[in-house]
């Protein structure tokens, strides 16, 4: 269900530096801004206001047509993904120039869709293949790198032309998935390649199955040490729900009720009974196959 859309153009004069995937920064001002940036980003909050959409439309030619788009995404992901030992890596080393550009395609296909007759589901969907292609392309156009922060500003450089907008990482994961969907497994989602992420899907995300495969991301994030590791008593988490903690809940034993629903066994049961989480962990590593 979508939250109402706030429709300020407050980020206009400061710059939002929440990183994607790993923001805890606040809000800093800065210089007032110019009267380009400000018509820049009135575009990029039109572009979000356009991703509020009912549930009830009957959108089955616009699902088929968005399935067909991602057909070469698909194709990338098939060949270069390469699931090790509960992660899934890819291997940026061996994408050669001709899928590159194929993805860099895909993208500007994507970005340019009409969505307007998308319901929440489509709209879901379409901004995570979105958010993790220009995530991929990113890194590609960088490689090689150790890590994503390795680049220069990389959630908050202007990376796609959506629709007339000009968008940034933090803009999309933030300023408009967070902001319109009260949906916390949206952070299961999108990845920003790295080791300590949850998994970037090995097929893009489709509207048709969004819910399952939105559970089984979380299952597979929070069973991983990576998501939520227990010593004895002690719990220790991805950074991910200390930075984004009021997504999940209040308070951490709050964070700790939501996700045990995504657990199994001795795990479910310690998530159960804690009230805090002693450390957050997080892996900026790259996500590479070696």
């Amino acid at each position: 269900m979508t939250k109402a859309l706030k429709m300020v153009l407050l980020t206009a004069t400061v710059t939002l530096s929440l990183s994607a995937c790993g923001g805890q920064d606040k809000l800093q001002p800065t210089p007032e801004a110019s009267n380009e940036k400000s018509v820049e980003m009135s575009e990029t909050v039109k572009v979000v206001a356009d991703t509020r959409r009912t549930e009830t439309r009957d959108n089955t030619s616009q699902t088929v047509k968005l399935s067909e788009v991602n057909a070469p995404y698909n194709a990338f992901l098939k060949t270069y993904v390469k699931p090790t030992e509960g992660i899934n890596l890819l291997a940026y080393q061996d994408v050669t120039d001709t899928d590159a550009a194929a993805l860099e395609s895909y993208i500007e296909n994507l970005a340019n869709m009409e969505v307007s007759d998308f319901s929440d589901t489509e709209m879901m969907a379409y901004w995570f293949n979105l958010y993790n292609a220009v995530t991929l392309d990113l890194i590609l156009d960088n490689y090689p790198v150790d890590s994503i922060k390795d680049i220069s500003d990389p959630w908050s450089q202007k990376l796609v032309n959506v629709r007339g907008a000009t968008m940034t990482l933090d803009e999309i994961e933030h300023d408009t998935l967070r902001e319109n969907y009260d949906e916390p497994r949206i952070h299961f989602a999108v990845n920003c390649a790295s080791i300590g992420c949850p998994n970037l899907k090995t097929t893009a995300w489709e509207a048709e199955t969004l819910e399952a495969d939105l559970q089984q991301a979380a299952k597979d994030y929070v069973s991983s040490p990576r998501g939520i590791m227990v010593n004895n008593e002690d719990i220790r988490a991805s950074k991910i729900f200390d930075w984004y903690k009021e997504d999940f809940g209040e308070t951490e034993e709050d964070v700790l009720t939501y996700l045990s629903q995504f657990a199994e066994g001795a795990k479910k049961t310690a998530m159960q009974n804690a009230n805090e989480i002693k450390d957050y962990e997080y892996d900026w590593s790259l996500n590479i196959a070696k």
